[in-house]
């Protein structure tokens, strides 16, 4: 099949603005966060004040949706002996943990406890649950503002755009046991759908709209998207069986969705897609 290269840099657009804003819940969520870093002057010889501040600043953004998914899933009492995290809105669209509501003062957080345990399940490294980071504001060394420490008067300062891989920090949380694995409303666990075939985002459209208004559809999340392939996890009241059938019927005289594969086990199933736009547009 030829793509016109319209189609394909739309669809590489598309994905990036469907990654972002997220179908149901989002995969990414933008952080920006700051990373701190107290310059003793016998470290320096060893360490890089500003490696170690950009450090600090990604596992603030990772950390950040982290507690947040754990308070959104009511599980917090399984983070640490404190017992649940509750969260509050910051006046957009992000939460951020309640001190006042579990009884720590606004500078406090989360317990050392409930920290030792998230990390304990994100692990050392936070690079694999981020798709990428950015510096927005390089401070550089400044004086400390609460000097804590005598040893330490200046530190390194950044603030830091993450962007984190939500998908990826709700599965090392459910290992860890931090949050309970996401079930459908039927009670059974998310399918997933792939899509082959279609290079135009308006098709995949039309197939999240009919997931959510017509099918029931209750989360949909997207585990990959690529050029002429997507990979979408769905949970709603059917099983892997019923969505494939009802997606082999859905009545649409642009799309045709072709079953080709079920695996009732996995709870996955295959279609291969065809788009016929409108006279005028290149098909795909």
């Amino acid at each position: 099949m030829r793509i016109p290269f319209g189609s394909i840099a739309a669809l590489v657009g598309a994905a990036a603005i469907l990654l972002a804003s997220g179908v149901g819940h989002a995969e990414l969520q933008r952080v920006e966060a700051v990373g701190i870093y107290g310059i003793r002057d016998a470290m320096r010889s060893r360490v890089i004040p500003r490696d170690e501040a950009i450090a600090k600043a990604r596992w603030e953004g990772v950390s950040r949706v982290a507690l947040e998914l754990i308070g959104e899933s009511g599980q917090g009492d399984a983070l640490g002996a404190a017992g649940k995290t509750p969260v509050e809105s910051d006046g957009g669209d992000r939460k951020i943990p309640s001190a006042e509501a579990s009884g720590a003062s606004e500078s406090e957080g989360p317990s050392d406890d409930e920290m030792t345990a998230l990390r304990t399940a994100l692990g050392k490294d936070v690079l694999p649950y981020m798709r990428s980071y950015r510096i927005l504001d390089d401070r550089g060394e400044v004086p400390v503002l609460f000097n804590d420490e005598p040893s330490v008067s200046m530190e390194y300062v950044v603030v830091v755009e993450v962007i984190v891989d939500v998908d990826r920090v709700t599965s090392a949380l459910e290992n860890a046991g931090l949050i309970a694995r996401v079930t459908s409303e039927g009670g059974g666990e998310s399918v997933v759908v792939e899509l082959i075939g279609l290079a135009r985002y308006e098709a995949l459209e039309v197939i999240l709209a009919a997931l959510r208004t017509q099918y029931g559809a209750t989360r949909i999340r997207t585990i990959e998207f690529s050029r002429e392939r997507q990979v979408l996890a769905v949970e709603g009241p059917f099983g892997p069986d019923a969505l494939s059938a009802k997606l082999a019927g859905f009545k649409d005289s642009r799309l045709v969705l072709e079953p080709v594969g079920i695996d009732s086990e996995g709870r996955r199933i295959r279609l291969i897609g065809r788009w016929f736009p409108k006279a005028g547009a290149p098909a795909s």
